[in-house]
């Protein structure tokens, strides 16, 4: 009988590109990504877990910028764009994306 283990979601710099595709870089700490998103810069949160990805990117977020609202894929960012949670009100810009399970960061 197999198990699943659960494995930790990763946090990676974040950058947007084509048809709203959210591009991972280098994996980064919790403490990193907070700043990036004091920032405003982009952070995603990679794993297989839609529960563990959404509540760290939620996390991340109202450690950073306090107030937040989660936010569905907005369908004028493209067909691959990711759920995210952003400051409420704006400023800073920026988004916390996470992974789901039918969509995923480049």
């Amino acid at each position: 009988m197999t198990r699943n283990r659960f494995v930790a979601p990763k946090i990676h710099e974040a950058t947007l590109g084509a048809d709203g595709a959210v591009k991972k870089g280098p994996a980064i700490t919790q403490v990193q990504a907070e700043a990036r998103r004091k920032a405003g810069k982009d952070v995603v949160v990679c794993g297989s877990d839609l529960s563990a990805n959404r509540e760290l990117a939620r996390l991340i977020e109202a450690k950073a910028n306090g107030r937040y609202k989660r936010c569905p894929p907005h369908p004028n960012a493209g067909s691959h764009a990711l759920p995210h949670y952003q400051p409420d009100p704006r400023p800073p810009q920026g988004h916390t994306f996470y992974e789901t399970a039918n969509r995923k960061a480049k």
